[in-house]
């Protein structure tokens, strides 16, 4: 800056922190109300998010129309020290609401399922992937290891040996909502849960049900590994415009597409390279392609619902119908084919949904159990069929 302009004079630390930061977020704040004041009806999406050193974070989200717009805003970010009690988060919530006076504006809330039990589904590993990810640096453990080369602080919330692991495999809490479903109140009907977790946790279900792909998923994420790991492998795939994307082991739909990719591969090309090199354990035979192409055939109407939830420029609860619907109806026809090799798989996903889901597949006759999950009631509500008659891209059907 001295060589650009030698009068510039660079703000000192203290009053960055102490002067100009205070008053941006000062003046963020006030334009934040200005906002809210205009909104006559408003929707809050409530998470608490927890950072690679376990520090907690309260997020506030508002969904709104504006001018016939859809308009959607961050409204608070703060830490969130100590446990998460029911007592802390009401009066956060509270604070937050009446900050920018949104009290008597509020249609709906949309709530973590399992805000309690922050790795719940952060981490759902495919069948075979499990040694996929030892030895692999990833994005978010690289940047792990750079925290903890830059700051001290940080060996103090480094997990235990074995307790990353335990993390990873801890399984999602359905009991979040803490009240019976026939004593509700009327506020309590405002909250809905979020779909996309619940859809995750129809995916972990079937996960736990597909020993049947096991080894053929776990010859996929050996080959995924070798091409990250031998050079000749890569590019001798490279020749054959092929590529196998690294996997994440904290996104499952991300490991869906390494094992998409692999079968993408043709058999003539991969099976020769992997003879030459001497890795025929890892050759796909035809009944591990088989199975593979019935695994992808039934968890890709899951990954594109996936993508598909986590939009941010339209409402997604239009989605939650449709796509409920269209996944059950398309389980049941695979389940229907004579030639279905992942039975048990299918049908785990089919009661799940059915589970999961009851409250919404009830109000179109389709025989469901009942009070199977705290969670399942909440989708009865009637936001989820008025939202897609106006979405013009369900119109009639």
């Amino acid at each position: 800056m001295n060589d650009v302009y030698s009068k510039y004079k660079p703000i000192h630390r203290r009053d960055l922190t102490r002067s100009f930061l205070p008053a941006l977020h000062k003046k963020c704040t006030s334009k934040l109300q200005e906002i809210c004041a205009e909104a006559t009806h408003v929707s809050l999406t409530l998470d608490i998010w927890c950072d690679r050193r376990m520090r907690s974070y309260f997020g506030v989200t508002l969904h709104t129309i504006i001018d016939d717009k859809y308009k959607t805003f961050l409204l608070s970010f703060e830490r969130l020290e100590g446990k998460h009690t029911s007592d802390k988060l009401a009066t956060e919530f509270d604070r937050i609401t009446q900050l920018y006076n949104l009290k008597d504006k509020i249609v709906r809330l949309i709530t973590d399922n399992a805000s309690n039990n922050l790795a719940a589904f952060d981490n759902i590993i495919l069948p075979g992937f499990d040694d996929y990810f030892d030895g692999i640096i990833d994005d978010s453990s690289e940047s792990e290891s750079e925290s903890k080369s830059n700051d001290k602080e940080t060996d103090d919330y480094a997990p235990a040996v074995g307790e990353e692991k335990q993390l990873q495999t801890h399984e999602a809490d359905d009991s979040i909502y803490q009240t019976t479903l026939d004593s509700a109140t009327e506020e309590e009907f405002l909250r809905l849960p979020c779909f996309c977790h619940c859809l995750q946790l129809v995916v972990n279900d079937g996960i736990k049900a597909s020993a049947a792909a096991a080894s053929s998923l776990q010859k996929v994420a050996s080959i995924a590994k070798l091409s990250h790991s031998s050079t000749v492998f890569s590019e001798r795939l490279e020749k054959f415009n092929y590529t196998i994307p690294r996997a994440n082991r904290t996104r499952w739909n991300n490991q869906f597409q390494t094992v998409k990719k692999v079968i993408d591969i043709p058999s003539s090309i991969l099976n020769l390279i992997l003879s030459d090199l001497k890795k025929n354990d890892l050759i796909l035979n035809s009944k591990d392609r088989k199975v593979l192409e019935e695994f992808v055939s039934l968890f890709e109407l899951f990954n594109e619902a996936t993508v598909l939830t986590q939009g941010e420029s339209y409402a997604t609860i239009c989605l939650v119908a449709p796509t409920v619907l269209g996944i059950l109806f398309d389980l049941e026809r695979e389940l229907g084919s004579s030639t279905l090799t992942l039975v048990s798989l299918c049908e785990a996903l089919i009661a799940s949904i059915k589970a999961r889901f009851s409250g919404l597949l009830r109000y179109f006759e389709i025989d469901v159990p009942f009070n199977t999950y705290c969670m399942s009631e909440r989708f009865s509500d009637v936001i989820f069929l008025i939202s897609p008659l106006l979405d013009a891209r369900f119109k009639l059907l």
